[in-house]
């Protein structure tokens, strides 16, 4: 973790940034240079505090582990709390956004099925509004 949070930290101070992810990178195979498994992409972001993050959705399911801070992130329109070490689930083609209440970064890692959605071309995007 020491080295992804002094990415992300440098990325931040870059200005580097989702407005739909925070600061956010993806881990990748050494070997391929893409998804860290042929049908899972895995990423760690950061979340500044007081961050907003904004609401999307995407054809993949995406499962989130909060490795420390604090806040919620709203899921198909039900608030879900999380601190470290909670765990949650954001389900396929549900509008979600991030929000850090503490007053430090938040760090979350995440694993998804999108690499197998891009594989049969079916993966999208829409952002909420």
């Amino acid at each position: 973790m020491t080295q992804a949070r002094a990415t992300l930290e440098r990325l931040a101070a870059e200005g580097a940034g989702s407005p739909f992810d925070g600061v956010i990178f993806e881990y990748t195979n050494p070997l391929t240079g893409g998804p860290a498994m042929p049908t899972i992409a895995c990423y760690i972001q950061m979340l500044s505090p007081g961050e907003h993050t904004q609401a999307h959705r995407h054809v993949c399911c995406t499962n989130y582990h909060v490795i420390e801070g604090s806040g919620y992130s709203r899921v198909g329109g039900r608030q879900l709390d999380w601190e470290d070490k909670d765990v949650f689930t954001v389900p396929t083609w549900t509008f979600h956004e991030h929000v850090n209440t503490g007053d430090r970064p938040a760090f979350l890692f995440s694993f998804t099925d999108a690499p197998v959605m891009k594989a049969l071309d079916l993966y999208r995007e829409d952002a909420k509004g």
